[in-house]
């Protein structure tokens, strides 16, 4: 089955991404002739006598992101760079836009981690609090998700926000989610700052099965048989972590951060494979600089348009997609923006449009190619070939949200419109040629590339997901 490669991470720029935080212009950050532009996450912790070495950040897989050694940052290195003081730190980031990442605080026996959804490039996310509200707010999270099978990857910022505004409402009112809340406060509490230990004793990040099975327990058995104290505030002492377990549990069943399915739009995800050797629509290798030419600083761009046979036609989806300017819309090999794995050369991006009416016929219709290129470079030299385009009708033919096409850069024998060189054709193709047996080429379909036959299912994406609404109850 072919899966989506994935890369950097993050999407939208929106304001009042944290409760209680704001997001401003971070400019320049007053930088001098050494220093870089940033994005950055600042706010405040749980403790006092904050230090650098304390914090970090999570990438929307759950890994560490790296820390700058000294002097590295002003050298570029791709890490991120961490001050503090008081009870306040800040972490900066190399500049670029983040979605689903989570800030870090460790401190003894201690772990926090608060939910940013979104950071724009040179821009700053302020008073983003590492306390007992944000940490019960990030656990029910992790373990919704985890029990949907699912990462912070596949959830967009603002299908967050709606949930995200759901909890904040019932840590305020009788009911599991206050209860929870008051599990952790009563925890928290408790932590020793003095010790030093290789796994905090709370929170680690839960993970439960499809069955809300705990798989690996936010809070330590051991630490709380040692303890011996009431935290679920019952009047009695507890020995173990089973009632904390079973708490997240049913509150995370409560939440979908996922967001609900948006009735009204598709997540359209291209990626193209730029590796040497990878196979076209022949089964044979395409010669990858036949007509674009290769140099240090390019990578790669995805250009579209509404096509002239679409029934539907909108400037707005036009745009979008580029309107037939080359080297202007970014793809990505990063692990950002849906790309599944960061320098595999399989590079990727998405959009959103309009479902249509698929019955009545009523759908968008798109032309689009790929280039290698520098921004804002023009065709000559950068255009997989030139003269005429792929094709693609929007069109979910497996249901899943989603509208997606993994193809070979270069390829002139599969979705290619006109002068197609496929060995079952004629020279062109129609918006229903299906040339494999696997569907019609126009649509997402089950052909690999790599085995160069049909799979059993049309493949989803899994670096992005579909698109989602907030959730409004």
């Amino acid at each position: 089955m072919r899966m989506l490669r994935s890369k950097r991470t993050l999407l939208f720029v929106l304001p009042a991404l944290c409760a209680g935080c704001s997001i401003e212009s971070f400019g320049n950050l007053g930088r001098n002739e050494t220093a870089r532009p940033a994005s950055a996450v600042s706010g405040t912790a749980y403790w006092q006598d904050t230090q650098p070495s304390q914090f970090g950040a999570m990438d929307p897989e759950g890994n560490a992101m790296q820390t700058c050694l000294q002097g590295e940052w002003q050298l570029g290195k791709s890490c991120i760079e961490v001050s503090a003081g008081g009870d306040s730190y800040q972490v900066q980031l190399p500049s670029s836009k983040y979605s689903m990442i989570e800030v870090t605080g460790v401190r003894g026996n201690l772990t926090l981690r608060a939910l940013v959804p979104s950071i724009g490039e040179e821009s700053k996310i302020t008073d983003v609090k590492l306390d007992e509200r944000s940490i019960t707010e990030a656990m029910i999270v992790e373990a919704r998700l985890s029990a949907d099978g699912q990462s912070l990857k596949q959830v967009t910022p603002t299908a967050y926000l709606g949930t995200r505004t759901l909890i904040y409402q019932a840590f305020d009112q009788p009911g599991p989610t206050q209860e929870l809340l008051g599990y952790v406060t009563r925890i928290i509490q408790r932590y020793d700052p003095t010790l030093s230990q290789q796994t905090a004793d709370f929170f680690n990040v839960p993970q439960y099965d499809e069955n809300y099975v705990v798989k690996q327990r936010a809070v330590s058995p051991s630490w709380i048989t040692r303890q011996q104290f009431d935290y679920t505030g019952d009047g009695r002492v507890d020995l173990d972590s089973v009632a904390f377990d079973q708490k997240l549990a049913e509150v995370a069943q409560l939440f979908r951060p996922a967001g609900c399915p948006d009735p009204n739009n598709l997540r359209v995800v291209f990626t193209v494979d730029f590796n040497p050797g990878a196979k076209n629509g022949n089964c044979s290798t395409s010669d990858r600089f036949k007509w674009a030419t290769d140099k240090p600083g390019k990578s790669m761009f995805f250009v579209g348009w509404v096509h002239k046979d679409s029934p539907l036609q909108d400037p707005a989806v036009n745009s979008q997609l580029g309107a037939s300017t080359p080297n202007q819309i970014a793809m990505y090999d990063d692990g950002s923006n849906g790309d599944e794995t960061a320098g595999d050369n399989v590079w990727t991006v998405s959009f959103v449009i309009p479902k249509g009416d698929p019955s009545a016929g009523r759908v968008f219709r798109v032309g689009y190619k790929f280039t290698w290129g520098t921004k804002g470079a023009l065709w000559t030299g950068s255009e997989e070939w030139p003269g005429n385009s792929r094709i693609l009708e929007v069109v979910d033919v497996n249901g899943d949200g989603f509208v997606y096409r993994h193809e070979s850069w270069a390829d002139e024998a599969t979705n290619k419109d006109a002068s197609n060189l496929n060995l079952n054709g004629g020279g062109t193709i129609t918006w229903t040629t299906d040339l494999h047996g696997c569907g019609p080429e126009a649509r997402e379909n089950t052909y690999n590339f790599n085995t160069c036959s049909c799979d059993s299912e049309i493949a989803t994406p899994t670096g992005i997901g579909p698109i989602n609404v907030p959730c409004t109850q």
